[in-house]
């Protein structure tokens, strides 16, 4: 091999690596790109997690809440229905002793 292929040689050899170098750079930060994006995906969905367990959590208390007010007004109901028998007895008592 003479001295000008030999100098030619290295020269492809030095641009191939240049080139093999910015590649490498290029993907690198490709990568790390990809993993900030990743980590804001999963900051997000912590954070959306803790959203829906929040949600939940209100969706559970007012379940709570209509069950209470069920029972309540299912009692107060049997209250009204008692009170409405005694005067309609009365009423009746009244108009019967005419």
């Amino acid at each position: 091999m003479t001295n000008d292929e030999m100098k030619r040689a290295m020269e492809f050899i030095v641009e191939m690596e240049a080139k093999s170098s910015v590649k490498i750079d290029a993907l690198a930060q490709a990568q790390k790109k990809a993993d900030e994006r990743w980590t804001r995906a999963d900051e997000r969905w912590e954070r959306t997690e803790e959203s829906i367990r929040a949600l939940l959590a209100i969706a559970e208390l007012h379940e709570r809440e209509i069950l209470s007010l069920g029972e309540t007004t299912r009692a107060t109901d049997n209250r009204l229905n008692a009170l409405i028998n005694v005067v309609e007895r009365q009423i009746s008592e009244r108009n019967n002793g005419k």
